[in-house]
Order: C-alpha cells, then structure tokens, then sequence
C-alpha cells in the first residue's frame, strides 16, 4: 500500500500517479497510470491511496502546478 498527500492551494485539473517496474529510469522508460485524482480547489492536503510493487513512481498534472501544488508528499 503506498499513500501520498497532495498540498495545493486553487489547483483546478487533475494529478496522475504514473509508476514502473523498470530498474533504472532512462528516456525509454515505459510509465503506466496507476491512479488519477481530481482536484478542484481543495486548500487542504488531498490523500490518495494505491496499491502495487513499483521501483519508481512519480506525478502528472494536467495543469500547471506552478505556485498552486506546494508539495506531494510519499510513503511506500
């Protein structure tokens, strides 16, 4: 089970949770969407929660987070 918390003040769009198997990260790295949250405003953290043995994971946006996602943080 791996949890994150999304801290955003007026993020409107939504956060893709994209993860993979691979044992290194190259500019071949194939990426799947885990999870996607939608957002649309919130001022308090947002908790998302997935499932899976991942070596990496990262997040998506599909606005742009610039001043409005503070942080994401991440417990495996």
């Amino acid at each position: 089970l791996h949890t994150a918390a999304i801290y955003s003040a007026s993020y409107t769009g939504n956060v893709v949770v994209q993860a993979t198997l691979d044992n290194q990260i190259t500019g071949d790295t194939q990426w799947a969407d885990v999870t996607t949250v939608t957002l649309a405003s919130p001022s308090t953290p947002t908790p998302v929660n997935f499932n899976g043995v991942f070596n990496y994971v990262r997040f998506k946006t599909t606005a742009n987070p610039a001043d409005k996602i503070s942080k994401i943080l991440v417990r495996n």
